[in-house]
Formats: structure tokens, C-alpha cells, sequence
């Protein structure tokens, strides 16, 4: 399994709400859509509270079998249509490409 992180700026223009209800309303369907995608979680920052502010307003995380069908599916019609649609709502996106490591179960 191998994982697609990307750690998203909003567009200065949008405020929180605003890029919120984009990303999660508009763009998350067009994502879904990427074929071979096996899971598919948005992160939206919230308030730090004590800890210092992040760089980023929220991340993505996809999930592929392997680098394969990661590139076959970023690489497919509906994976340049997401892509593009990115432009309406981030100022600026940095991928890391992951293998993932739990060290503690996730959340039910």
C-alpha cells in the first residue's frame, strides 16, 4: 500500500468556510472519482489552541495498492479533471509520496 499526502494552502481570496465547502463540496467528488484509489481522507485545520499555527489549511491523504496505480490513476481522465479543479481552491500543494507505519490502531 502506498499513500498520496497532500498538504494544501488555501487561495488567499477564500476564507476558511469558503475553502472548506469547496474542497469537501466540489472537489472531494471529482477526487473519489480517481480509479484504483482504495481510500480517500481530507484533513481541514483547525484552531491550534497552544500549539503553534501550521503552514498548511488541511491535507489529503489517498491510498493505492502501489506507485503503479497511483500513477495510472493521477495520470487518467478523472485524475486530471481533480487535478485542475485544484486551481479553484489552493494557493499551493506539496505531495509527499508515503508508506504508512501504525504504531497505534486508527479511530472506529
Amino acid at each position: 500500500m502506498i499513500k498520496l499526502v497532500a498538504l494544501v494552502r488555501r487561495k488567499p481570496d477564500l476564507d476558511a468556510g469558503a475553502f472548506r465547502d469547496y474542497w469537501l463540496d466540489v472537489h472531494a467528488p471529482l477526487a473519489a472519482a480517481i480509479p484504483g484509489m482504495r481510500g480517500y481522507r481530507i484533513n481541514i485545520s483547525g484552531d491550534p489552541g497552544g500549539q503553534p499555527p501550521a503552514h498548511y489549511d488541511g491535507s489529503a491523504e489517498i491510498w493505492f495498492d502501489d506507485r503503479t496505480a497511483m500513477e495510472a490513476g493521477l495520470s487518467s481522465e478523472q485524475g486530471r479533471i481533480a487535478g485542475e479543479d485544484t486551481a479553484h481552491f489552493a494557493a499551493s500543494i506539496e505531495f509527499l509520496v508515503t508508506e504508512e507505519h501504525i504504531i497505534v490502531g486508527g479511530v472506529a
